[in-house]
């Protein structure tokens, strides 16, 4: 196995460790860094395909390539929509929050003026 190969799996297994973490929000400050982490991941994956993948070098294409080639497009589209569904929630939950919030203020108010 060439270096970089090894390299890929251990950074690839680490960004979902992370990514995992931060999503399901096992950590306490893990959704603060939601949207920066996701960036990373993609940044690391675009410069990774750059790499390998550069139309000025002639490379074959392994079955390590495909590998690379789909978990990048797997995670891409995962990411992308778990990220962007989690968002939307997160925005709905917040916006009943403040609903619920100014009903219980305007009833405590009715209330108080019987």
């Amino acid at each position: 196995m060439i270096w970089y190969e090894k390299f890929y799996i251990y950074i690839t297994y680490t960004l979902y460790i992370l990514f995992f973490i931060s999503f399901f929000q096992i950590s306490k400050n893990a959704p603060e860094y939601l949207n920066e982490l996701n960036i990373i991941i993609k940044s690391f994956i675009c410069l990774f395909l750059l790499y390998r993948f550069n139309p000025l070098v002639n490379n074959n294409f392994t079955e390590f390539d495909k590998n690379i080639v789909f978990d990048s497009a797997l995670y891409l589209l995962f990411s992308s929509l778990f990220i962007d569904f989690y968002l939307i929630l997160k925005k709905k939950m917040k916006k009943n929050e403040k609903k619920n919030t100014n009903e219980k203020k305007n009833t405590n108010e009715t209330n108080e003026n019987k």
